[in-house]
């Protein structure tokens, strides 16, 4: 037995290489929490599904290693007065106080409907997808920048999106950044939305930072995904907006076509309806999405050393 042991410890090379960040990338894990986090049903702030969800971000970024922190307030909304709660995991934090620092987000609430909307795909998705990006932290962090996955809270508006009904989590996290003086070393931000679409075809979001951006496309054009990303352009209010007003380069990574665009509210037929489930998620998006993201915050944390 001894004999065996010592064999299999020498076939064991001595340095293995050190597995790229984006190859960490599980996509069927991913999509294993994408069905979890649907089973929790609705999941609007307050909801069983959501202190389901929470409870899950939780204990994957205590898991991965990361450091846990969360930005709760109460926002006044036309429902009255909702508690709010980012949750934010923070990976490869380093001593250095200028530590560059690149931040990954997604909302994981869900609209306030009361006949059943999961979301698979627009809360889902973003929930799921970031939960694997800590995974893949934990085995392969990059080089040089502190990552921050950031769940952002009560995205979605509350009756519909005015200056003043929506986007409530990332208003208050980027004007907190702001005041806590921490913008000027955020390299970028990227917000995934609405990833997990069988038919995937991502928006090239006109208000969005055109060199991070590039870096995106760059990516895609590595790993040879370039069929899924930015084939059109439209503008898309969502979280992303939030950091823009603050002065953080970002992009929004959203497939803003979600079923026929023959109907519905002009992200397609599915979008926040009731056909918004499981069937439309897609393993192979999930992995596509994920893997081209880690790939372009590798090539840019490459560039910040």
């Amino acid at each position: 037995m001894l004999t065996l042991l010592l064999a299999a410890a020498l076939a064991v090379p001595a340095h293995a290489p050190r597995v790229s960040l984006h190859d960490a990338f599980n996509g069927p894990q991913c999509y294993r929490y994408n069905q979890q986090i649907v089973g929790f049903g609705m999941r609007y702030p307050g909801s069983p599904g959501h202190a389901k969800t929470e409870a899950l971000i939780k204990s994957v970024i205590a898991r991965d290693g990361g450091i846990l922190e969360t930005d709760d307030f109460v926002a006044q909304t036309p429902r009255g007065p909702v508690p709010v709660h980012n949750i934010i995991g923070k990976f490869n934090v380093s001593k250095d106080p200028d530590q560059p620092i690149f931040i990954l987000a997604g909302h994981y609430d869900t609209l306030f409907q009361p006949k059943g909307f999961v979301g698979a795909n627009d809360g889902g998705s973003s929930t799921a997808i970031l939960l694997s990006f800590a995974d893949a932290l934990h085995a392969a962090p990059p080089t040089h920048m502190q990552i921050w996955l950031v769940w952002t809270d009560l995205e979605e508006a509350v009756k519909s999106f005015t200056a003043t009904d929506g986007l409530y989590g990332s208003k208050h996290l980027a004007h907190k950044l702001l005041t806590e003086g921490l913008v000027p070393r955020i390299k970028g931000f990227f917000l995934l939305d609405m990833i997990g679409d069988k038919d995937l075809d991502v928006d090239k979001e006109s208000q969005s930072t055109p060199w991070l951006q590039d870096f995106i496309a760059a990516a895609a054009r590595k790993l040879h995904y370039s069929q899924y990303f930015f084939k059109y352009s439209t503008a898309i209010t969502d979280d992303q907006v939030s950091f823009l007003n603050v002065g953080i380069p970002s992009v929004d990574i959203v497939d803003a076509t979600f079923g026929p665009m023959t109907s519905g509210d002009g992200m397609g037929a599915w979008h926040h309806t009731l056909q918004d489930t499981m069937d439309k998620v897609s393993e192979h998006s999930l992995n596509v999405v994920g893997r081209t993201t880690l790939l372009a915050v590798e090539m840019i944390d490459s560039q910040s050393g």
